[in-house]
């Protein structure tokens, strides 16, 4: 059973992603041109970088630690690196696809593009998306709320960057929303196996949560740093002086804020 909130949680995600695809599906004409939201794409990840090395995979080091003291190998670390390397192997495979459907199509940019563009892209966001929910489902106090601010910071560009393209594809607008609509579900889906094994208690849960932790670590990482790869905020908007102060800025206060919950530990 889901507390009152993270039923929140569950219902402000899936607002902020239906919200954020709901301008290009409803005014396609209007949005052909927009560039998204790169600074807060840019704030976003710089709060990823923070959480996964500051936060949840310190978290699963130390859950690992207490549920197997006798193994000194890092499990987290791998774990976080696998996450990280499948995420930019599925990235990597399904950018070739698309990079081959176009040049088959012998499409342009300005052109309707195929629809398993934006199958694809959808695939490649919903995979992480799924993962942070499962951290947000098995955490609480102050590490959950960082991981619900973070996830909404993307979710909703994420959600507008998804429905762009589903909207510049061949798909019809019955199709694009249901493609939305399974985007927006992933993340509660997670938030709701993490919970429910949270409550169920059994006892696994420690090594559950400390995995499902560090996969979580790996993947903020990755959102943080090579998603969407040459078009990824770190890469595409953090060039700019002012997008990467915003950065730096996001990573300094999820940063403060694991701080002081420090401080706040030893009183």
């Amino acid at each position: 059973m889901l507390s009152i909130t993270q039923l929140f949680y569950l219902f402000a995600i899936l607002f902020s992603a239906l919200v954020g695809g709901f301008l290009p599906l409803a005014k396609p004409k209007e949005v052909h041109g927009s560039d998204g939201f790169p600074r807060g794409e840019a704030f976003a990840s710089g709060v990823f970088l923070a959480l996964s090395l500051l936060m949840m995979l310190p978290s699963s080091f130390s859950i690992f630690r207490e549920a197997l003291p006798s193994v000194e190998y890092p499990v987290s670390s791998i774990i976080a690196v696998a996450a990280f390397l499948i995420l930019l192997a599925i990235e990597h495979q399904a950018g070739k696809v698309v990079n081959e459907r176009g040049a088959q199509s012998g499409q342009t940019d300005a052109d309707v593009a195929p629809a398993i563009i934006p199958l694809l892209l959808t695939g490649m966001i919903a995979a992480p998306s799924f993962f942070l929910g499962m951290a947000l489902g098995v955490s609480d106090g102050t590490q959950a709320r960082l991981i619900f601010i973070a996830i909404i910071l993307h979710k909703g560009t994420a959600g507008f960057a998804l429905a762009m393209n589903m909207v510049r594809s061949s798909l019809t607008r019955r199709q694009a929303v249901l493609l939305l609509l399974a985007f927006a579900i992933m993340t509660p889906a997670g938030l709701v196996l993490g919970g429910v094994a949270r409550d169920l208690q059994p006892e696994w849960l420690p090594l559950f949560k400390g995995c499902v932790l560090a996969l979580g670590a790996g993947t903020f990482l990755y959102m943080g740093t090579l998603h969407e790869l040459q078009s990824a905020p770190m890469i595409e908007y953090c060039k700019k002086p002012n997008c990467f102060l915003i950065m730096v800025s996001g990573f300094a206060v999820t940063a403060l804020v694991r701080w002081l919950m420090g401080e706040a530990h030893r009183l």
